[in-house]
Order: C-alpha cells, then sequence, then structure tokens
C-alpha cells in the first residue's frame, strides 16, 4: 500500500496565537528527523517563518486568482515530499474558500497527498464555530486541534473534536521566560538545540522534547489509521475467482 505524504496547514482565526512558532518547530521537528520538508509562508507582508528558513520556505501571495492557482498547483507537484503551510487569520477564509472551491483535497488525495489541518484554538466563539464549520465543509481532511497553553488558559474539548479521535490534541507548553528567552535568538535551531546537550538536558531540551514527541505520535496515529482504513476498504471488496 502506498503511504500518502501528510500536507500539513498550520491555521488560526486570530493573531498573536503562536502559530508561526508552531509552524516552525513542526519545520524543525522533520529535519531533526532527518527528512527535507517544504514549506510555505503566505503572508508576504511579513513572512515570519520564511525568515527563519531562506531557501526552504517560500513566500506566496493569494491575494488574487493567479497567486492562489500557483500555491495549489505546487501543492499537488511533489507528492513526495512534506509540506507545511504557516496561514495566518487574514487569510483564513480565502485559502479554506478557494481549497473547497477547486475540490482540492479530492485531487490531492488523489496524487497521495493527506492535508492535514493543525488548529490553533482560543476561547473565542466564532473559533470554535469556524472549526466546526470547515469540518463539515472539508470531510477529506484531518482536524487535529493545537491548545498553546500560553495563549489560552483553557481548552474545551467538546468544542473542538479532533477529525479521528486517537489524532487528540497537541498541548504547546506554556513558555517560561527561560525558554522564551533562549528560542527568540536571532538563528536559534530547535533541532540543533537538541543535539547540543553538554551538562545534561535542560528546561529548553524538556520543553522541545515535549512538543517533538507529540509529533512524532501524531505521525505514528495518522499511519495506522491510514493502514486501518486501507483494511477496512479491502475487506469490503468482493473475493474475485481464481482464473
Amino acid at each position: 500500500m502506498a503511504h500518502h505524504t501528510p500536507l500539513y496547514i498550520v491555521a488560526s482565526r486570530h493573531p498573536r496565537v503562536g502559530k508561526t512558532l508552531i509552524a516552525r518547530l513542526l519545520i524543525e521537528f522533520f529535519r531533526f528527523s532527518g527528512r527535507a520538508p517544504e514549506g510555505y509562508d503566505l503572508d508576504p507582508r511579513e513572512p515570519a517563518l520564511a525568515k527563519y528558513f531562506p531557501g526552504l520556505v517560500w513566500t506566496m501571495d493569494i491575494a488574487d486568482t493567479p497567486g492562489q492557482m500557483a500555491l495549489f498547483d505546487r501543492l499537488v507537484a511533489d507528492a513526495a515530499r512534506i509540506t507545511v503551510i504557516d496561514l495566518g487569520h487574514g487569510l483564513f477564509e480565502r485559502f479554506f474558500g478557494v481549497m473547497t472551491e477547486i475540490g482540492f483535497e479530492q485531487e490531492a488525495r488523489r496524487r497521495g497527498i493527506e492535508p492535514v489541518v493543525l488548529f490553533i484554538t482560543d476561547s473565542a466563539p466564532i473559533t470554535a464555530r469556524s472549526y466546526a464549520e470547515l469540518r463539515r465543509r472539508l470531510r477529506l481532511t484531518t482536524f487535529v486541534p493545537v491548545h498553546n497553553e500560553a495563549v489560552a488558559f483553557m481548552f474545551i474539548p467538546q468544542d473542538f473534536p479532533p477529525t479521528r479521535p486517537e489524532c487528540g490534541v497537541i498541548r504547546i507548553p506554556r513558555l517560561s521566560p527561560v525558554v522564551r528567552g533562549v528560542i527568540d535568538r536571532p538563528g536559534f535551531s530547535f533541532g540543533a538545540y537538541m543535539d547540543r546537550q553538554p551538562g545534561g538536558p535542560t528546561e529548553v531540551h524538556s520543553w522541545i522534547g515535549n512538543i517533538f514527541a507529540q509529533f512524532r505520535d501524531l505521525e505514528l496515529r495518522l499511519l495506522i489509521g491510514e493502514l486501518e482504513s486501507s483494511l477496512r476498504s479491502a475487506m469490503k471488496e468482493p473475493l474475485r475467482p481464481a482464473p
């Protein structure tokens, strides 16, 4: 069975909720695991993610139809490469509107790509409504809620159910001043820091390691879910008589 390559869309309904930090962590996780992901920063005015990964993350402007088509064409062009999209609140409606209108889910799956939305939660009622509406519109997309403890005091599970229960919730622990001070340094790399442990693990190692472990678990759960779905489909197929 051919394995579907994940397309991660890190999305937020509101600004300043840690979206780019999570996209950055995800890219570094794949690089730390020995893989070469590709990224897209959809904020051409302030491309925060692209500044961290020159030559790896591309800035795209989807304000008009040519830009939208250019992005979605590129997303299906290389089905073998893991992709991470940094999608901010300003283009939230436009991106998912185009994704729905062009039937991107079906084309992506036909090409062996699995769209996965890492949806950053918060307590605003519009956020829960948007999450429910997106899940209704995009039934072939996997939705995984992300609770950033630094910006949202409480997480209400019933407002943000994952598409598949086994995928659970990604929880980003609250940053202490020590961790914040380290990861905000210019040129800081999560993966490179994990490789350097003189004197033993630090609080920063623990914080990064916790999140990387959750990403690994999510990958495994997505793979298991795909295998189980394939087995169910195979069992439903009628047996063909031997020639």
